[in-house]
């Protein structure tokens, strides 16, 4: 389960329209989220807020025979003002991570609202036929607003106590429409009898991210280490295919590859990641003119292939949802070098809870879908039969056959 200060990261991403599915990083989160999760070992009290729309703040404290704890601070130059940030009115599904419905890609400067700043200036590669022009703010809050999240800036410090303590910060900022800059800084203090200086280490990475294809450049200080982390989407660009309606799956191919002069380490692996989208399973109006051949998928569903060639180890993981409700997650590995395999599954179950409108309650949509993707005429009990199988060698329903074999007697 995800804390407070982790809740309200997330939300910047989102608030910003950061997609962190496009990311090699986040190639194998919907199988982590199922499978990998951590069980308490103690009691923890967790007491946050958000007190203003800007400014956060968390405190932990925690037993195992010695108390220990964290005081931890968060301030976001964007604001926060429609955030749930209540026990009562944070949904539980955004706190606890489960099947991760991985979304489109999708052109930040699209999205973020970056080209609202850019009237009159030319973008290469851009011309005025590949996409619409975006809306430009007239007013001066809209003004604000665009500037805000163009120059999207988060700071988060934790300091965990007793001594020795550990201070953790991150700075996270949004340099342009598609790159963002991390720096993550961890110091430890030392033995309370050493003189010598904190051990402290410097994460930095930059994230370039297109739609298309994403990069992510990393160093540490800890051993100067290198690293690069790609990830590109096989299909239309979305920077030029704005009007073309929402792909049904997505297939991404990635690799990493990490290198420290100092401890002679490399490191690297590469991946495949196979995966329906929303728009496979959403059904659109009968209005709609692709109504007809848009194709609707039974249940979500993720698969993913990676392999680290240098320690000889393959992982294949297969993720789905069968209901709202309920979704299934496995992972098999194996190590070529060593012979050894693991075999883990897992699943989610949520407790529906019931709504005081039926219409929008149906437990049994699900299945209805599936029977409209089959040749069958009937409908399920209490369900109109649908308007694709109605044609003019379709069957009819028993009560249509009896009125119809009526109508003939007379």
């Amino acid at each position: 389960m995800l804390d407070f200060m982790d809740y309200i990261q997330l939300s910047f991403a989102e608030a910003t329209h950061w997609n962190r599915d496009n990311s090699y990083s986040s190639l194998n989160t919907t199988a982590q989220s199922i499978l990998d999760f951590s069980t308490p070992e103690r009691l923890r009290v967790h007491l946050s807020s958000l007190s203003t729309p800007h400014f956060a703040t968390s405190y932990t404290l925690g037993t195992v025979g010695l108390l220990d704890g964290s005081v931890s601070y968060l301030f976001s130059t964007v604001p926060f003002d429609n955030l749930p940030s209540g026990s009562a009115s944070i949904p539980l599904r955004k706190i606890s991570p489960g099947y991760r419905q991985v979304q489109a890609p999708a052109a930040p400067i699209e999205t973020w609202g970056w080209d609202s700043l850019l009237d009159g200036v030319s973008i290469p590669g851009l011309t005025n036929g590949s996409r619409p022009e975006p809306p430009i703010p007239k007013d001066e809050e809209s003004i604000k607003e665009s500037e805000a999240k163009r120059k999207a800036t988060l700071l988060h410090a934790s300091l965990h106590l007793p001594p020795p303590s550990t201070l953790y910060a991150l700075f996270l900022r949004r340099i342009s429409s598609n790159m963002q800059l991390s720096l993550a800084v961890c110091s430890t203090q030392g033995p309370p009898q050493s003189k010598s200086a904190p051990q402290a280490s410097m994460l930095t990475q930059l994230s370039h991210d297109t739609g298309k294809y994403s990069n992510e450049y990393l160093f540490s200080t800890d051993n100067a280490l290198f690293g690069w982390r790609g990830l590109w989407n096989f299909g239309p660009d979305p920077r030029y295919t704005r009007d073309v309606p929402p792909p049904l799956s997505l297939l991404s191919a990635g690799a990493e590859a990490y290198y420290s002069p100092i401890s002679s380490l490399i490191g690297m692996s590469t991946g495949l990641r196979f995966t329906t989208l929303p728009a496979a399973t959403e059904i659109p109006p009968s209005s709609s003119p692709s109504s007809t051949r848009t194709p609707i998928s039974t249940f979500p569903y993720t698969l993913t292939l990676t392999l680290a060639p240098i320690v000889g180890s393959l992982s294949t993981t297969y993720s789905l949802r069968a209901s709202p409700n309920l979704a299934f997650s496995s992972r098999f590995g194996f190590n070529v070098y060593s012979w050894e395999s693991e075999m883990v599954a897992g699943c989610e179950l949520w407790r529906r809870t019931k709504k005081s409108d039926s219409s929008n309650d149906d437990d049994l949509e699900w299945a209805r879908r599936k029977m409209r993707m089959h040749d069958f005429g009937v409908s399920l009990p209490g369900s109109p039969a649908s308007p694709l199988l109605r044609g003019p060698g379709s069957p009819r329903g028993p009560g249509e056959l009896q009125r119809a074999h009526r109508g003939r007697d007379e």
